[in-house]
């Protein structure tokens, strides 16, 4: 039987109540702000590293034949804008560039990795 005290509803609704007050108004609007800056930020690649993508994104297909897409690239580049405005900046620079490179490898290991040895029903509950 599954105590209600720590059944994942519960533990999500006291989550969101911490978190909650933590939150004033002050701190909302910064958000907001901070938020409308980030998706009204003007955003390009230089030549210089429209290059470095490309032989990254080739370099990335020679290596893993097969599992790597253009879908692929298009989330680093979509990883990528994001990581550079959230920075305030409106260009991507090449130690960017390397932390989108390094996530998207963390990310895809941590989705990769051996399944828990504990067998979950369909809700995700043991």
């Amino acid at each position: 039987m599954v105590k209600t005290e720590d059944s994942p509803s519960n533990m999500l609704e006291t989550c969101f109540r911490n978190i909650s007050s933590l939150l004033n108004q002050d701190l909302l609007n910064r958000l907001r702000l901070y938020l409308t800056q980030c998706r009204e930020q003007e955003y390009s690649l230089t030549e210089e590293l429209q290059k470095e993508v490309q032989d990254d994104f080739v370099r990335m297909r020679q290596e893993n034949q097969g599992q790597v897409t253009v879908d692929d690239l298009h989330a680093h580049l979509v990883l990528a804008r994001l990581v550079a405005v959230s920075k305030g900046k409106s260009s991507l620079d090449e130690g960017d560039w390397n932390h989108v490179k390094q996530l998207e490898r963390t990310r895809r290991s941590q989705r990769t990795a051996a399944p828990r040895a504990e067998p979950r029903a369909p809700n995700g509950l043991p």
